[in-house]
């Protein structure tokens, strides 16, 4: 399995980050592997289903960014 590094991401938004540290604290609390594994694959899926709408409606991530919401500071 390849080594996943999260801080190779950089998130722009003040309030991704703190949405982010959150739920990076739940899941370290979590003992349950099976709720882990289902978080991932959730993840993934979500992931996935984002690249295939963004295609289905012909932007590209650059082409055309999304207009900045009160909650959201990048």
């Amino acid at each position: 399995m390849n080594q996943f590094d999260p801080d190779e991401i950089v998130l722009q938004s003040t309030a991704k980050l703190f949405e982010y540290e959150k739920l990076s604290r739940q899941i370290e609390e979590c003992d349950d592997l099976d709720m882990l594994r289902d978080m991932a694959r959730c993840w993934i899926k979500l992931y996935m289903k984002q690249q295939e709408t963004v295609r289905n409606i012909g932007l590209t991530p650059m082409e055309q960014p999304l207009p900045k919401r009160k909650d959201d500071e990048g």
